[in-house]
């Protein structure tokens, strides 16, 4: 399988919320020191209550800004997983990681172009327990000690349906001769869970839902017009 890496958005964000969190490391220490300061040299209680509140505040957000590092590294754990699942495909197919809709707030994790057609692929890395019903969702998860309790999930499966739409309203502008303007293929969204830890409940879900495990027997089971070389080589064209 060929591997295009578009620019990174998940990476870059990481870089970003590092630097921020070392900087607020510096400002955690400037207030120590600035307690310790006003309380050994017995200057300006100011000096001694500023130390404290910066240390308070710059603590606080250390904490926010770890727990956000912790999150983007699992999303970024779950992309490279689903890149590995689907390095066993062969060199007919294209994969585009991180691909990103021009003027558009429209991140897409994954998009695989092959003789089976166009797949766009959203991952997502949620560590517990999914129920859907139709467009519907609900995420609770198991804390460090035993109990249980509701997490926070967006609508992935509109999400998913946004961006279908969205990469299809741009394959039309740029490939617009194929069919008179309109994009004559067929899209095929996937969400994709990738935590092993995770368990799904479905009911009525409105798009694909699958694990990791189960891309490469959908992709071969997968039904649809061929999509010609030639199309496939103009798309990619198109994309990169």
């Amino acid at each position: 399988m060929k591997i295009i890496q578009k620019k990174d958005f998940v990476k870059n964000t990481l870089s970003s919320l590092h630097l921020k969190t070392f900087l607020l490391i510096l400002l955690f220490f400037f207030g120590f020191c600035s307690i310790a300061y006003g309380l050994i040299q017995n200057v300006r209680l100011g000096i001694t209550i500023f130390g404290c509140l910066l240390t308070i505040v710059s603590g606080y957000l250390i904490d926010q800004k770890l727990k956000q590092v912790n999150i983007w590294k699992a999303g970024l754990t779950g992309q490279e997983s689903v890149e590995n699942v689907l390095s066993l495909l062969s060199d007919e197919w294209n994969l585009i990681n991180s691909f990103k809709i021009p003027h558009k707030n429209c991140d897409i994790d994954h998009l695989l172009v092959g003789p089976k057609g166009i797949f766009l692929l959203e991952t997502k890395n949620y560590h517990g327990k999914i129920e859907c019903v139709g467009d519907a969702w609900n995420y609770t998860k198991t804390g460090r000690n035993g109990g249980v309790y509701k997490g926070h999930i967006n609508n992935p499966s509109k999400q998913l349906k946004r961006n279908v739409w969205e990469l299809r309203k741009h394959l039309e502008k740029k490939i617009n001769h194929l069919n008179s303007g309109k994009f004559p293929y067929w899209i095929q969204g996937i969400l994709v869970f990738t935590n092993i830890h995770t368990e799904l409940e479905l009911q009525g879900e409105t798009v694909v839902v699958l694990k990791t495990r189960q891309l490469i027997s959908y992709l071969q089971k997968f039904h649809s017009e061929p999509l010609p070389k030639s199309d496939i080589d103009l798309i990619m064209k198109e994309l990169k």
